[in-house]
């Protein structure tokens, strides 16, 4: 994507967080929650079309998915809503000891649609990283 001469910077990554029980039933639990970035280019975006495999502690959670288009503004932080179902065999799966009280590692792979004027490209998402479930919100 070219804009103007100056060199396209990739998003910088912020956190991960607002994380919601969207639902549940007898065969899965519908999450979502959200990664924040922040844009340090010269001009706006938009952003849509996310679909990612997260993985926590290396077992596979599921496929999530973006909620909404997003309309990231230069130079500002931007929110990216993902919500996907996570199969209750696969929960069960989950080593749950202390898990409140220590690092999991959280990993996102896939991409997303960016663009602007109607031109859109594919970005690759990348994302792996150590957080604290006592440190992370959970609404219901």
């Amino acid at each position: 994507m070219v804009a103007g001469c100056a060199k396209v910077k990739d998003p910088e990554f912020r956190k991960v967080g607002n994380f919601r029980m969207k639902g549940i039933n007898p065969t899965h639990t519908t999450i979502g929650f959200n990664v924040v970035y922040f844009n340090p280019n010269n001009f706006g975006v938009t952003v849509k079309d996310g679909n990612v495999d997260v993985y926590m502690d290396s077992v596979y959670l599921g496929k999530f998915t973006q909620d909404s288009s997003i309309a990231v503004k230069k130079n500002a932080d931007f929110s990216i809503p993902l919500s996907g179902a996570i199969p209750l065999k696969t929960a069960l799966e989950l080593d749950l000891k202390n898990i409140g009280q220590r690092d999991i590692l959280l990993r996102a792979d896939g991409a997303v649609r960016v663009g602007k004027a109607g031109i859109f490209v594919s970005k690759d998402v990348h994302y792996s990283g150590k957080h604290r479930l006592d440190e992370i919100q959970i609404k219901f």
